[in-house]
């Protein structure tokens, strides 16, 4: 704390699935809206879905058992080499003997990257509670836009053999594949989508059936949705710079006019990263309640129109229960599981013959959040049904936007905090800014008065905090209500009293002024095996002639066979810039990296790059590299000319992020980032990074 006073390509989709001989599919049900709001009935009867708790699949109560690199199939890649296509395995580690439903999920990378490690985390959520999840990997190609339809059909022939391998060791695993899901992000996602409209009917009850499908931001898809395609989630980003948000209503539309049930999630401001933290719990409260839902359809009298209820606290939500056809003669009441304090209001009868509407209380003083709600739908004839599971996503009260900006005359960093009533009624209470500081958990607190419904109110604080801030709404009584989080850092590079040597030595580095690189929540990989595994510090100052960065990393493997463009997929850095507006420098993001190849020469690149650079080797860049032990120490000048900044002086505000590749020897396992929106595309993750003469 620093204060004053103390501080794709189009898919050409005329694919032909060749599956593995003998493999056939389990005749598919149409979970769709009829056209009249009746839900079409399912046309096999064959699930058997025995008898379970109301929270079967939903909660997460079993630890996780892995199988990594399980070879399901030996196929000849574009480059006419054979490659070994693996999967991993993730079980719930539970007792009871009944096999589990399967989510077969596929990774994105745009059809040249990835690989099935990606998923881990979400594989593990699902699976603790109750899921056999498989991640498979699938054949890739340096340029797959030479030839789409090639590439999809290579992808598609290969999850083909992936759910045929399952299918064939499903006894080892207890696996029931006449139950399964078919999911993936990005380019996963288009190909789940493209494999369930090319899926066809079995012969055999055994064998597998798809009732779902998750697709996480994947579109462009051009072939059909018929009849009968399965039960569909879509998770997309509003502010997803790769894959438009647009894409995915169109395939919305086109569900809808097949009637297949379906549901839309929005990540509000989401980007194209479901890992976010900001949109994390969104997608798998979303992904956990539908697929419950879809699962549990044939004994279902309705499903939920929405999954997600968005509401405000005080207000009645109202939720429209869509019938299936196979139940229109059914009547009764219903009943529900709901938060303490909630209630339903108005009418609790159907009749038969149509949908229904329920209408939910909250109370005024509920917090923003997830909060699950499990409805019964009772019979006349006493049978209760599996209750009907979705989740109501309550606002939050206050749009909070935090800026930092350098004060000319005070030569400080201040912090402007601009707060919205976005509340249908006033506000009362305050605000609270928590941050870390030298001397621990520091809290801020300000006096929100009375604030209006849609009434804007801006304060302007004389310092800042190097670590990101969490800010709290409480009301009157002393409440928490609401809780945001920010997530950027802000640094204040001191200028160099003289030119650095780059070689790879830190000697004449002050060291005072670092950020770290050595917390959980800066860990994006899997099986991260702690501070040895990778951990350490950076440091950035600046000259009249360069910016310079430097890192002190602990990392107890180096590995990197590439250079050039494939050097992020060993251990290596990279690094952006994107200058703040006033600066007059061109716009846009410049991303940058570093890496010590094998031998011991450092390789540079630059991927990103507004007009008039451009993306290739950097003139002028200096990188020293040293190992030693295992520590590896990155130094880097980048003159300020290749971010189109003449003059740098105190006070320039440049948007910043970093992270760490590691490499351990099985490929790319992930990063350690100090920002964000490097790994994940996204420049408004971006943190602060200020030229001062001195930190104050």
């Amino acid at each position: 704390m620093r204060d004053k006073r103390v501080l794709l390509v189009v898919l050409g989709l005329s694919v032909v699935i060749i599956l593995a001989a003998g493999l056939g599919w389990l005749e598919r049900s149409d979970r769709g809206d009829g056209g009249d709001g009746a839900m079409k009935p399912q046309e096999s009867g064959t699930l058997g879905i025995a008898k379970h708790e109301e929270n079967w699949l939903l909660d997460p109560i079993y630890q996780v058992k892995m199988h990594r690199d399980l070879v399901y199939a030996t196929k000849e890649n574009q480059l006419g080499k054979q490659e070994a296509l693996a999967l991993d395995l993730y079980e719930p580690d539970q007792a009871e003997p009944e096999a589990r439903p399967l989510i077969l999920f596929i990774h994105g990378g745009g059809f040249n990257s990835g690989d099935k490690r990606d998923a881990e985390a979400i594989a593990k959520e699902w699976t603790s509670r109750g899921y056999v999840v498989a991640s498979a990997n699938y054949r890739l190609r340096n340029n797959p836009q030479a030839d789409m339809k090639g590439t999809i059909a290579d992808a598609i022939e290969d999850l083909g053999d992936a759910l045929s391998w399952l299918q064939q060791n499903k006894e080892t695993y207890r696996i029931d594949t006449r139950l399964t899901a078919v999911g993936g992000d990005s380019a996963g996602g288009q190909l789940a989508v493209t494999f369930a409209s090319r899926y066809e009917a079995a012969a055999r009850e055994d064998e597998p059936g798809l009732f779902a499908v998750i697709d996480i931001y994947g579109p462009l898809f051009r072939g059909e949705i018929q009849e009968g395609y399965p039960s569909t989630l879509i998770i997309h980003g509003t502010e997803d710079a790769m894959v438009p948000y647009q894409e995915s209503v169109v395939l919305f539309n086109m569900l809808e006019a097949a009637h297949v049930y379906r549901q839309f999630i929005t990540m509000e401001g989401g980007g194209h990263s479901y890992q976010d933290p900001r949109v994390w719990g969104q997608v798998v409260q979303s992904t956990v309640y539908f697929l419950r839902n879809a699962i549990s359809s044939p004994q279902q009298i309705f499903l939920p129109a929405e999954t997600e209820l968005a509401v405000s606290a005080g207000d009645e939500a109202k939720l429209t229960l869509w019938r299936q056809a196979a139940s229109t003669e059914a009547a009764g009441s219903i009943r529900a599981k709901l938060p303490d304090g909630w209630g339903l209001s108005g009418p609790t009868v159907y009749s038969a013959g149509a949908d229904t509407d329920v209408a939910i209380t909250i109370p005024e003083d509920t917090a923003s959040g997830l909060y699950p709600v499990l409805m019964w739908t009772d019979q006349d004839s006493g049978k209760a049904e599996l209750p009907i599971a979705l989740y109501m996503k309550v606002r939050d009260r206050l749009s909070l936007e935090r800026t930092v900006y350098y004060n000319t005359d005070e030569q400080q960093i201040h912090t402007r905090l601009a707060i919205d009533n976005k509340h249908p009624r006033p506000l009362q209470g305050k605000v609270v800014l928590r941050y870390l500081n030298a001397k621990g958990t520091q809290d801020e607190v300000y006096d929100l008065g009375t604030l209006q419904s849609g009434e804007q109110r801006e304060l302007t604080l004389p310092f800042y905090s190097d670590d990101p801030p969490t800010i709290y709404y409480e009301n009157l009584f002393g409440a928490t209500l609401q809780e945001t989080p920010f997530r950027t850092h802000v640094f204040a590079a001191e200028k160099s009293n003289k030119p650095l040597v780059i070689d790879g030595s830190l000697e004449d580095w002050k060291r005072g002024n670092t950020f770290p690189l050595n917390r959980e929540s800066q860990v994006l990989m899997q099986e991260y095996g702690g501070a040895d595994d990778l951990s350490g510090l950076g440091y950035v100052t600046w000259d009249e002639d360069y910016v310079y960065l430097a890192l002190e990393m602990k990392d107890d493997q180096h590995v990197q066979q590439e250079s050039g463009f494939g050097i992020y997929l060993g251990d290596s850095v990279q690094f952006s810039f994107r200058m703040d507006e006033k600066s007059g420098a061109p716009q846009g993001v410049h991303e940058f990296g570093a890496a010590l190849r094998k031998g011991g020469s450092p390789s540079t690149f630059r991927w990103l790059a507004p007009p008039p650079f451009k993306p290739g080797d950097i003139p002028g860049m200096k990188a020293g590299i040293s190992r030693s032990g295992e520590q590896t120490v990155y130094e880097i000048a980048l003159p300020w000319s290749e971010l189109g900044v003449k003059e740098p002086s105190e006070g320039l505000q440049l948007k910043f992020s970093l992270l760490v590749n590691d490499n351990d020897g099985q490929g790319r396992k992930g990063w350690m980032e100090y920002n964000s929106g490097i790994g994940y595309k996204d420049e408004r993750a971006f943190g602060d990074l200020f030229l001062v003469n001195k930190r104050s």
